[in-house]
C-alpha cells in the first residue's frame, strides 16, 4: 500500500472492518451534549432531504497486526457511532422489531473457533481500562450491569441513554420512521478514513491535523508529542504515568490545562533566574 491512503466512506462501508483504540489512547470523554448535537445534526440533514450526503468528518488510521484499523485520531466520533447503532437496534427490538440483522452485523459478526465454537466479534475494540466488557455486553445483547467505575464507562453509559432518549423523543413508538433514520445514517452519512503504513506517520497526521484547528486541546496534543518522542516499548509505562497524573488533577478539582499553562509559566520563569 502507499504510505498515505485517503478515501470516504459510508458507515455502512466503514463497519464492514474492524478497529481498536489502543489503550495508550484518550478515554471517551464526549458527554450528553455531544452526543445528542450529532444526532440531531444527522437528523436535520435527513429532515431536509433524505438523498443529501452529510460528511462527519475525519478517522486516521493504521492497520496493526491483528487486521484492525488502530484509530490514532477520530475514536470519540466512532465509538459514538457504535453506541449509538446499539442504542438503535435495542430500541427497534423495543418496538418489536425483528429484522434487525443488518444492524447486528454493523455492531458485531459471528466468528467460528477451530474448535466449533461461535463467538460475536465486536467491530469496535477499546482497549483501555474496562471499556472491553461494556462493549462485550453491548454486542451479547446482555442487561448493562456494569457500574460506571471510571470517566470513560461513565460517558460511554450516558451516550448510549443518551441515544435511546433521543429516539424515544424524536420517533415514538413509530419503527418505520425509526427504520428511515436508520438507513439514511448508513448510507447518506460519510466521513473520510485516513490509512496510513506505520503509527509514527498516523500521529504525524494526527498532530498535523489537531494543530490547524481541528479541535483538541494542549493536553491532547503534548500527550501525542511524548508518544511521537519515545519507543514503542516505553509506552504503556508512559500511558500509566499520564493517566495518573490527570486522574490526580481531576481528583484534587483542577483542569489540566491550566495546571499545564502554570507549570510552562513556572518552568520558564526559573530559567530566567
Amino acid at each position: 500500500m502507499s504510505a498515505i491512503e485517503s478515501k470516504d466512506f459510508t458507515l455502512g462501508e466503514i463497519f464492514r472492518d474492524f478497529y481498536a483504540v489502543p489503550d495508550y489512547q484518550r478515554e471517551y470523554v464526549w458527554g450528553e451534549e455531544e452526543v445528542e448535537q450529532l444526532l440531531m445534526d444527522i437528523r436535520t440533514e435527513q429532515g431536509n432531504d433524505d438523498e443529501t450526503e452529510y460528511f462527519i468528518g475525519s478517522i486516521v488510521t493504521c492497520l496493526n497486526k491483528q487486521g484492525r484499523y488502530d484509530l490514532i485520531d477520530g475514536q470519540q466520533r466512532m465509538t459514538t457511532i457504535f453506541l449509538t447503532l446499539c442504542a438503535l437496534r435495542d430500541r427497534l427490538r423495543l418496538l418489536g422489531e425483528t429484522k434487525i440483522a443488518t444492524i447486528q452485523n454493523l455492531i458485531a459478526t459471528e466468528r467460528v473457533s477451530t474448535k466449533g465454537e461461535e463467538t460475536r466479534e465486536p467491530r469496535l475494540d477499546l482497549q483501555y481500562e474496562d471499556a472491553g466488557t461494556l462493549i462485550q455486553q453491548l454486542v451479547d445483547d446482555a442487561t448493562l450491569t456494569q457500574r460506571a467505575a471510571t470517566r470513560s464507562i461513565q460517558n460511554m453509559l450516558g451516550a448510549y441513554r443518551t441515544a435511546v432518549a433521543f429516539y424515544t423523543q424524536e420517533f415514538g413508538e413509530n419503527a418505520k420512521e425509526l427504520r428511515a433514520f436508520f438507513g439514511y445514517l448508513i448510507n447518506r452519512v460519510k466521513l473520510i478514513r485516513v490509512r496510513t503504513d506505520s503509527l509514527a506517520r498516523a500521529l504525524k497526521i494526527f498532530e498535523t491535523i489537531n494543530d490547524r484547528g481541528v479541535g483538541l486541546d494542549a493536553m491532547d496534543l503534548l500527550k501525542n508529542l511524548l508518544f511521537i518522542r519515545s519507543k514503542p516499548e516505553a509506552f504503556e509505562k508512559l500511558k500509566q504515568n499520564w493517566k495518573q497524573l490527570v486522574d490526580q488533577l481531576h481528583g484534587a478539582g483542577e483542569k489540566p490545562l491550566r495546571f499545564l499553562r502554570y507549570f510552562v509559566l513556572s518552568r520558564t520563569y526559573l530559567k530566567t533566574l
